[in-house]
């Protein structure tokens, strides 16, 4: 067995490990173990990354049976872009909540010592999604799709009191979204004989494509409901703003990608291999997601405007941002498309990846101005750059990229889907685009622009920070800075992610 093979295995097995782990220790001892299995899993991700980079995909069979007997893992291009934003976010953020364990939840006894339920929920969140990301057959995308979202529920309840409902909705919208997913499973199953992704993909061209379509039907509406997108998303906005500081940049940075890959997934692989008789309807299939994908650019964008509050809207701006990704759609299921469906492909994961680290650096940023000042209310931090310079440079950088500015790495997926949609004649996708772009700097010039303005008649400074925090520590600004400079610079690797990607891509 090879490095990057036995890397494979260790990217699910480090952190679920860790998870169980935790369990039995005491709740000061859980830290050391998430921060030791941190830079296990991401020496581990490197490993992967590296080999798939180098132009070979990555696959181990588990108990060395490969399908349809065995459980096959597979890192390609996709898998290993989606791996390295995971052990981006959750190292960094994992980094947080260890430095800072206020940020890990709320208890009755000690508020400051954090949450300890946090540590084997994130661990076991981590593990999940790793497995979709490197899962080489859709029953155990579902087990890890479920693995994540349980774990996601859990730490959202972390919150307090005040967040149980909100995690109590987010339970039911995940059972829902299960069983629809888990049902198209089931019937591609049925049509086609396999669970392995390349296998049913092979199979599909030639059976009926009824059948087919109506699981990827059921698919996507399932899927959608996970990554939140309109008119499914009543769910997201008080789970990641009711979540504790170091969870709302999990669940809007990493959690919903999961369901976004398998999404990926499924229509890279499958749709193109559906018989002709059933292309009409995925093409009208992936244009009422693209549809549902611009009502999302528009609803998210005018509830962000509402808020008054920092961390509602960075939320809305979450529910926004999924339309973006649902404009692939129909660019790669237009039979003109050819070789311009790389490019949109390439474009979405961009905004996907830019998403996560721009999100996960906003929502860091935040939670430390409500933590130092007792609230993220938007009127009561007006002026809060001057004695946090820091962290509001950090929430422009993070905002400049979910703009889509230059050289930002969301500048260059909506580049490379704008010219994509271009090319295939669709003016519809290139303006959902251009509407999303000005509503987005809207919102988040209203979110960062009055911590930069102090009023001439304004007297009193800032509220004053809360007791336990005092000074506000290193890693509560580095950690957030690290992450939005990394959104910013990462749009110069286009050229190399782009040639990762079309490692074992059906392209």
């Amino acid at each position: 067995m090879t490095l990057p093979e036995l890397a494979l295995g260790a990217v699910v097995l480090l952190p679920l490990l860790a998870a169980t782990l935790s369990l039995a220790l005491p709740h000061a001892a859980r830290r050391w173990v998430g921060a030791v299995s941190a830079a296990g899993t991401v020496l581990a991700t490197a490993a992967v990354v590296s080999a798939v980079a180098a132009g070979q995909v990555q696959e181990l069979a588990l108990s060395g049976h490969g399908p349809p007997l065995g459980i096959m893992l597979r890192a390609d291009g996709l898998s290993a872009l989606f791996l390295a934003a995971a052990a981006v976010v959750g190292a960094l953020t994992t980094l947080y909540a260890a430095a800072l364990p206020w940020a890990t939840g709320v208890t009755s006894d000690d508020a400051r010592a954090g949450h300890p339920a946090f540590w084997p929920l994130w661990l076991g969140c981590w593990s999940g999604l790793n497995a979709v990301f490197v899962s080489g057959d859709l029953f155990n995308s579902y087990v890890g799709l479920e693995l994540v979202g349980l774990t996601a529920i859990g730490l959202v309840a972390l919150g307090g009191s005040d967040a149980l409902a909100a995690s109590l909705r987010y339970l039911f919208i995940a059972v829902a979204g299960s069983l629809l997913f888990l049902l198209g499973v089931g019937l591609l199953l049925a049509a086609t004989g396999h669970l392995d992704v390349l296998r049913v993909a092979e199979a599909a061209a030639d059976v009926d494509g009824a059948p087919v379509v109506l699981a990827m039907v059921l698919i996507s509406v399932g899927l959608a409901l996970k990554t939140a997108l309109v008119p499914l998303h009543r769910w997201l906005v008080p789970a990641h703003a009711g979540a504790p500081g170091a969870v709302s940049p999990l669940l809007s940075g990493l959690v919903i990608k999961a369901a976004l890959f398998v999404l990926l997934r499924c229509w890279l692989w499958i749709a193109p291999e559906v018989a002709a008789d059933g292309e009409a309807a995925l093409r009208v299939l992936s244009w009422g997601l693209a549809v549902l994908g611009a009502a999302a650019l528009l609803v998210g964008g005018a509830a962000a405007l509402r808020q008054t509050h920092l961390k509602p809207l960075v939320a809305c701006s979450t529910v926004a941002q999924v339309g973006y990704w649902m404009l692939l759609l129909p660019i790669i299921t237009d039979p003109e498309a050819g070789d311009v469906a790389a490019g949109a492909v390439g474009g979405a994961v961009a905004l996907a990846l830019s998403h996560a680290l721009a999100k996960a650096s906003l929502f860091l940023a935040v939670g430390t101005l409500k933590e130092i000042h007792g609230t993220d209310e938007i009127s009561a931090l007006r002026g809060a750059g001057r004695d946090h310079p820091v962290l509001v440079l950090t929430m422009g950088l993070a905002a400049l990229s979910l703009i889509g500015l230059p050289i930002s790495l969301g500048f260059l997926g909506k580049w490379q889907l704008a010219t994509s949609a271009v090319a295939v004649a669709q003016p519809v996708v290139v303006l959902a685009l251009v509407a999303g772009t000005l509503l987005s700097a809207a919102y988040l010039l209203k979110a960062v622009g009055p911590l930069l303005v102090e009023a001439e008649d304004d007297e009193q400074p800032v509220g004053p920070a809360r007791g336990g925090l005092g000074t506000v520590p290193h890693t509560a600004q580095g950690v957030p800075l690290a992450l939005s400079l990394l959104t910013v610079g990462t749009g110069l690797l286009g050229a190399w992610t782009d040639a990762v990607l079309g490692v074992g891509a059906p392209w």
